[in-house]
């Protein structure tokens, strides 16, 4: 490979990181959006409430105070989507158990030790230049701050 071809290459891969980065930002700026209409949807929800309450009629506020509950439902689905498609795009999972973020190829939470399903698991990826932890029962590669093998779910002994 001649080294036009190694910079073209390079170039080729800064692009692709700038627009990953790029469509991250987008997608984060829309769960912003929503998680500020929950926000409103709730003070909306709060004033009417406390409108009927001072009129002395609280039944009226119910089917304001419904309707704005079925908007918060909404909107926590879309920022679920919008949270699910930052994932794959950092080719990332999420442990049902805990919430914390992992490695696409993690077997394990390297947090809680809880097992990822099978076919949440996606193919590796080829990743550079990172230190791991290996672990000491399958000679895995894990992240530096794990507690647990993402493989095997053993604990590490080299986390504190």
């Amino acid at each position: 490979m001649s080294i036009f071809d190694k910079m073209k290459q390079g170039a080729a891969e800064a692009a692709k990181a700038a627009q990953q980065t790029m469509e991250t930002a987008r997608l984060k700026s829309q769960v912003a959006l929503r998680q500020r209409d929950i926000s409103r949807y709730k003070k909306e929800i709060g004033e009417a409430v406390f409108t009927a309450y001072m009129k002395d009629n609280i039944t009226g506020s119910h089917d304001k105070a419904f309707q704005l509950c079925q908007q918060i439902v909404a909107a926590e689905g879309q920022i679920t989507q919008l949270e699910g498609q930052i994932r794959r795009l950092k080719a990332l999972k999420a442990c049902s158990a805990c919430g914390r973020e992992a490695d696409h190829q993690a077997h394990f939470c390297r947090d809680c030790g809880a097992a990822f399903p099978e076919e949440s698991v996606l193919p590796p990826l080829q990743l550079e230049g990172q230190v791991h932890v290996l672990c000491g029962r399958c000679k895995a590669e894990n992240p530096l701050d794990a507690r647990r093998c993402t493989r095997c779910g053993s604990e590490l002994a080299s986390w504190q």
